[in-house]
């Protein structure tokens, strides 16, 4: 009767490392899994956003009048060509484009973004920063925010040309609009 009860605690303790070995291969299964999905998921949002980005620029391509009005303006820097109504539509544009920066921020956060297409959105934003600030253009993201005026306070950073050259254009400019149906401009 003893051999029977040693041999029925091997065989327990036998199929109890035997499913702990289970387990532990599973979980490490898991993890791999989890890490290839993680990759194929930042695969994805890195061409949807390059998808994104091709099909505005080809629609500012196929529209000449418009085309025409964001070269002159903000590739060109003649910023006194453009009238009041030119002014709206570049702010549509930017609008969208700090949208799309926002959103990079976002993604960056979660985990979704990696650093080169994170810090190019933060030099995008930086370069179009007075432009923002004079067409009204906030956030609801104050991290955004803080996240765009430190990358503009680092020790590297270089102010693009636009940036520097609209920041001493508009500094005696009146706002070609009072903002009146920006969320983000109060009495």
């Amino acid at each position: 009767m003893l051999g029977f009860i040693m041999k029925t605690n091997t065989f327990i303790t036998l199929s109890t490392a035997t499913a702990n070995v289970g387990v532990l291969v599973g979980l490490v299964f898991l993890i791999f899994e989890i890490k290839q999905n993680s990759a194929i998921a930042l695969s994805q949002i890195r061409q949807e956003r390059s998808l994104s980005v091709i099909q505005e620029y080809s629609a500012y391509a196929q529209d000449k009048e418009f085309n025409e009005l964001k070269t002159r303006a903000i590739m060109d820097g003649d910023f006194d060509s453009v009238n009041k109504y030119e002014w709206n539509q570049i702010r549509d544009l930017e609008l969208v484009r700090r949208a799309r920066q926002e959103d990079v921020f976002f993604q960056y956060k979660q985990g979704l973004i990696d650093d080169s297409a994170y810090e190019f959105s933060l030099a995008v934003s930086a370069s179009r920063l007075p432009l923002w600030q004079w067409l009204n253009i906030g956030t609801s993201n104050p991290e955004f925010a803080a996240a765009i005026e430190n990358y503009t306070k680092r020790e590297d950073y270089k102010q693009s040309l636009l940036a520097a050259e609209f920041k001493d254009w508009s500094k005696d400019k009146e706002r070609p609009n009072r903002g009146l149906g920006s969320p983000f401009v109060f009495k």
